[in-house]
């Protein structure tokens, strides 16, 4: 049974939804002749969630929603919901297309003024399960603490990115995707509008006003203390393109170096694909372990008390051309992958990488084992090198209850 196709388009679809979702997703230009009105229509809004034990990270349950775009009032607000909060000091976890840069500045100053912890995850409210969009927005404005799962398939880019790395601590999951671009001149209106600045007009006025921008923006960054890099690599992608940052861009413009990182197990439906566990996982690789990589695990039904595994495996620049057995274990019992991997890259997963995929049919009651266990073992090695093999840890955050649910749509 080949499934290599369907899991790749899960992935891509789980991966790239959300922000296509968004209704300012970069795309085709606007004549220049014409000012274009500013995509704004889903101002950003933030309210206060909590989920499981350890849900936001160790000892972290309860977060801080930034959700929709940067837009003019966004400073203030956020001001004055940090103020309403008193002296909790929560983290602030971002899913937002972008919106208005100079905002999102203003935001990112002051999420370094008060040294907080900011990341990029997805809240999903349990109020707004099967919810219209209306009641679910109100929700969100209520003022209330939401009962929510927090997930790391989430989507910052643009603006969002410059009020991300204001944060003292960064957190960039894997699965969450960062977008740059270059900058783009706006004009507010009396209105409350905001329209773009068409480059046709008044062209010499403009090239003053973008680089007294563009020189704002990389003093902010270097106060920040990020690469210049970010700033270089941005200003050259067109306003109606996006570029996805790599783990590694990632890790080397500063934004998050942490050496291992895995989300909590989590469940995803997208049509036409199964109801899917997946679990993401991003480590570094490679010589003097500089090169970060993501992997991802996915489990869905196969036949009655059994489950397909698969197991994309983020590939550093020395593993590419090395022949591995792998396999999960635990307390003895262990679920062996195939040994013929495809080798494939995924840019929606992660720009430029490289990935070996796997599969292995299982029972359903090895992962309620791990489940109970608390963790599971990834045991890779080289049946040409008598070096030991290789184990990494994985926890199994959030497996029990995504079991639960998967067992519910199984034949």
């Amino acid at each position: 049974m080949a499934l290599r196709g369907p899991l790749l388009f899960v992935i891509l679809l789980a991966l790239v939804g959300p922000a296509a979702a968004e209704a300012d997703r970069p795309g085709k230009s606007a004549p220049k002749s014409k000012p274009q009105s500013s995509p704004i229509t889903t101002p950003i809004v933030f309210y206060p969630a909590k989920g499981q034990p350890d849900a936001c990270g160790p000892g972290c349950s309860e977060w801080i929603a930034a959700e929709g775009q940067f837009d003019v009032g966004a400073p203030q607000r956020l001001r004055t919901f940090l103020t309403k909060l008193g002296g909790r000091k929560l983290p602030i976890f971002f899913h937002s297309s972008g919106g208005l840069q100079e905002q999102a500045v203003a935001i990112g100053r002051l999420l370094r003024e008060r040294e907080m912890t900011a990341g990029v995850s997805r809240t999903i409210p349990a109020g707004c399960v099967g919810a219209t969009d209306e009641a679910c927005r109100t929700l969100k404005r209520s003022g209330q603490t939401l009962d929510a799962e927090l997930r790391s398939v989430a989507s910052c880019n643009s603006a969002c990115v410059y009020a991300l790395i204001g944060g003292k601590v960064r957190q960039v999951p894997p699965g969450a995707r960062l977008g740059v671009h270059a900058g783009r001149l706006i004009q507010l209106r009396s209105d409350g509008r905001v329209q773009f600045i068409s480059h046709s007009s008044s062209p010499s006025g403009d090239k003053a006003k973008v680089a007294e921008m563009n020189a704002h923006l990389q003093r902010y960054l270097r106060e920040m203390r990020m690469d210049a890099g970010l700033f270089e690599l941005a200003s050259k992608v067109p306003h109606e393109q996006i570029h996805y940052l790599s783990r590694d861009e990632i890790a080397r413009f500063g934004i998050d170096q942490r050496e291992f990182q895995e989300s909590r197990w989590m469940v995803m439906e997208v049509q036409p694909q199964p109801f899917s566990i997946f679990k993401f996982v991003a480590e570094a690789k490679g010589a003097g372990r500089k090169e970060f990589r993501t992997s991802v695990i996915r489990v869905a039904c196969a036949t009655s008390g059994r489950v397909l595994t698969g197991y994309l495996r983020g590939l550093g620049s020395d593993e590419t051309g090395a022949a591995r057995s792998i396999k999960f274990a635990l307390d003895g019992r262990s679920l062996v992958f195939g040994q013929k991997a495809s080798i494939s890259k995924i840019d929606a997963l992660d720009t430029g990488g490289s990935f070996d995929t796997r599969y292995a049919y299982g029972p359903l009651a090895f992962f309620e084992a791990a489940a109970a266990r608390g963790s599971i073992d990834v045991i890779e090695s080289d049946p040409t090198d008598p070096a030991p093999p290789r184990t990494t840890k994985l926890s199994t955050d959030g497996l029990s209850k995504a079991l639960g649910e998967l067992q519910k749509t199984c034949q």
